[in-house]
């Protein structure tokens, strides 16, 4: 498995997924060798090796995942949302050691890409496998490379198209780089069927090689994740009313929209605050706005959490809003509603097929979200009521890690040609397989 986010390295919900989904495999007695990027020592962020990763990433649970899952660093200096003379300085082009190139998000990245695709074909050379697996433009190539060198199957997950993240500023490379993956896979896994008909239409990728696997969530491993409650009261010392903005701060996901429908909501519900969780371009305009429109004592940036916080967050919310632009997924929704906090969501997002219990919106219309946060924070009755069905929903088996596995391993099974495991003999099936 090629992945290019994974705990501790985490710029957003695809190293929550791919994490959960490693996961979720380990557990069905699959091996799992996965090839990811990393900062090389020095770094904020010590890298383990060998027998420590399933510790370092929590992967273990109570069980020893530590024979099942190899780990394969290819040294990298990219991390989420640095800037370019850090980049430099990491790669030593600073100090006339060598030509910089232009631009961070640009020749830098791509370059980084490449250089996982360089490698692939020795780590394909190197480490036994039955199934490469890939997620992601970003490790579309090296995929691709693994094949030309094992021969094996190319499953290939798509979590969110160029067209998701930039709108018209597309980028035309990574456009051509998905279109390449996506069109040499044996079998395509989409996570909804809004991002399926978007890969047929956009890609020309015929319907039959993609398989829609909507994602699960994994039970918080913290002491705030106790079970049996609906709402609990809001913990901050001022009792107001907070309303939840957490993801990435990118044009994508929509944080200049929630600023927006906060100072619309603050006109109705004036000890309300509002927190935006999470950093990336877009943060300097959000606050700016933010004082424009008056919140600058009630509008809080918390910045990117590390997971535990990420609870707290969810625990500390009235109700949390999802206001992306295309959300392919969205696992922000699944994570409120295992904490019993209500969730609001855009009506063309792949979490809106999955989900009953939250309000679903189209992300435009700010007047409608508004009145659905301003019903939520006015009327408590309906706001213990959403967020106890909302939890309830979450408990049932299909948002569990082991389903997504389950379809993955079906996936899978489609690209080797093989028949699906006899559920009678589920132990001695699965022994032995490597992804």
């Amino acid at each position: 498995m090629f992945g290019w986010e994974f705990p501790p390295y985490q710029a957003g919900g695809l190293a929550t997924a791919t994490h959960g989904l490693v996961k979720g495999l380990l557990d069905r007695g699959i091996e799992v060798t996965l090839v990811v990027p990393f900062a090389p020592p020095p770094s904020s962020v010590p890298v383990s090796t060998g027998s420590e990763l399933g510790p370092r990433l929590r992967l273990v649970s109570g069980r020893d995942y530590a024979g099942r899952l190899k780990r394969v660093a290819v040294a990298s200096p990219l991390v989420p949302y640095i800037d370019e003379p850090a980049y430099l300085e990491r790669r030593g082009w600073l100090g006339g050691r060598g030509p910089a190139p232009s631009a961070v998000y640009g020749l830098d990245l791509i370059d980084e890409v490449d250089r996982m695709a360089a490698l692939a074909a020795h780590v394909a050379a190197r480490e036994p496998h039955d199934i490469i697996d890939v997620h992601d433009w970003l490790t579309f190539r090296a995929g691709i490379r693994a094949r030309e060198v094992s021969g094996r199957p190319l499953v290939a997950h798509i979590h969110a198209t160029e067209f998701d993240r930039a709108g018209e500023g597309a980028n035309a490379d990574i456009q051509e780089r998905e279109r390449e993956g996506l069109v040499a896979a044996d079998r395509v896994i989409s996570n909804s069927d809004a991002l399926k008909r978007q890969v047929m239409r956009r890609y020309g990728v015929p319907g039959e090689k993609i398989s829609v696997i909507h994602w699960g969530v994994d039970t918080p491993e913290t002491e705030e994740s106790e079970p049996g409650f609906a709402v609990r009261e809001n913990p901050l010392p001022w009792g107001d009313p907070v309303v939840l903005f957490l993801g990435r701060v990118t044009r994508q996901k929509g944080p200049d929209l929630f600023v927006e429908v906060a100072g619309r909501v603050a006109e109705f519900v004036p000890n309300a605050r509002f927190v935006v969780a999470g950093a990336g371009d877009l943060l300097p305009n959000v606050v700016e706005r933010g004082v424009e429109l008056g919140l600058a004592d009630r509008l809080h940036f918390a910045g990117a959490l590390d997971r535990r916080e990420v609870v707290r967050a969810y625990r500390m919310a009235s109700v949390c809003v999802m206001p992306s632009v295309s959300e392919p997924f969205g696992l922000v929704a699944l994570e409120s509603l295992q904490q019993g906090t209500p969730c609001i969501v855009p009506k063309a997002a792949g979490v809106a097929e999955a989900l009953v219990n939250v309000f679903k919106v189209d992300f435009w219309d700010l007047e409608e979200m508004t009145n659905k946060i301003v019903a939520l924070l006015r009327h408590r009755e309906l706001l213990e009521e959403l967020g106890r069905r909302g939890r309830e929903e979450l408990d049932l088996p299909r948002f569990s890690l082991a389903e997504p596995a389950r379809l993955t391993e079906e996936a899978y099974r489609r690209a080797l040609g093989s028949p699906k495991p006899d559920p009678i003999n589920q132990t001695a099936t699965h022994e032995g397989r490597c992804a």
